[in-house]
């Protein structure tokens, strides 16, 4: 009898043993997440958009010292306050504030130099900064189309190309993107923005080879899309396709809070690239890749409405 009563205490005991590993091994890696970014001169543009002030929230608290960056003022100031009314100011350092439009290329180079200003180096750069726009390839003009290259694309790169020599000479640092999955996979009516998410997925990509001997390090983090706070999927009247339901789980997304929670992982862990998504849209990539003919006959079942041209903030 009591071998038996055993017997059934070994696998609540075995799985209780295995959580309370997973569970420390965990807390152990945040930890050390956290400490490896204590002093770090971390730069974060768009920093005032929901992904922005999450990643701002998660670097601030591991000791950071950030360069937060924005297009507007007030908002920057905002989230400065609410960062050091939160924190503790003998473990954290008090974040600097650059005006920064990624999308006005021309200005880019000389905010550069005003970021490596701030610390005189840059450990992490972390490139969050986004303009999405919907609606079919023929409606979008071609002064729009520009917009949105300029935005996820050359606004981007070239801050890189004026932070990346600082980092060449120094031997060290981190460039993180925080792409989507239409670097990977073009979503029908986004094309503009999907075309401007592969080609900056290309650049990093190329980028990573390049800088390796320098120990500079290129992560890029890949979510489905970021949706927002409190905002949840609406069920709508979806119609009975299998496009359908894989574009439902891709709109499902990924909240901010756990992006940059793998953000921070990503840079703490020196990851080459991460790709936040549930089963579908995975799987919808391995198509992409091995079954095209496939792939593309379901994404064109779903494509069959009248849509309009529709800038996204």
């Amino acid at each position: 009898v009591n071998m038996g009563f055993l017997t059934y205490l070994i696998l609540p005991l075995l799985l209780l043993g295995i959580s309370g590993i997973i569970y420390i091994y965990r807390e152990v890696v945040r930890l050390m997440s956290r400490s490896a970014l204590k002093n770090k001169v971390v730069v974060i543009t768009d920093a005032i958009s929901g992904l922005g002030k999450e990643c701002s929230r998660v670097f601030h608290a591991a000791g950071a010292r950030l360069v937060l960056c924005g297009k507007t003022w007030e908002k920057l100031e905002a989230l400065h306050d609410a960062l050091i009314s939160v924190a503790d100011p003998s473990v954290t350092f008090t974040p600097k504030l650059v005006l920064l439009d990624i999308s006005e290329v021309g200005e880019i180079e000389a905010i550069g130099k005003e970021i490596l200003d701030c610390y005189g180096c840059v450990d992490v750069l972390i490139n969050n900064a986004s303009m999405k726009i919907k609606g079919p390839a023929q409606s979008v003009t071609l002064e729009l189309d520009k917009r949105i290259m300029d935005a996820n694309y050359f606004g981007p790169i070239t801050l890189v190309k004026a932070i990346l020599p600082h980092m060449i000479s120094r031997r060290t640092g981190q460039i993180v993107l925080v792409n989507n999955i239409q670097g990977k996979l073009g979503v029908p009516f986004r094309a503009a923005y999907a075309a401007s998410k592969h080609a900056i997925q290309g650049f990093f990509d190329c980028l990573r080879a390049e800088v390796e001997e320098f120990d500079v390090f290129v992560s890029t983090v890949s979510p489905t899309f970021i949706r927002s706070y409190h905002t949840q999927p609406e069920p709508g009247n979806w119609e009975a396709s299998i496009w359908k339901f894989v574009f439902r789980k891709l709109s499902y997304g990924v909240h901010p809070v756990e992006v940059a929670e793998e953000v921070l992982r990503t840079v703490s862990r020196r990851k080459q690239e991460v790709f936040m998504a549930n089963p579908i849209p995975k799987a919808a990539i391995y198509a992409r890749t091995f079954l095209p003919e496939l792939f593309f006959a379901v994404v064109a079942t779903g494509v069959k409405e009248k849509h309009f041209v529709e800038e996204e903030k």
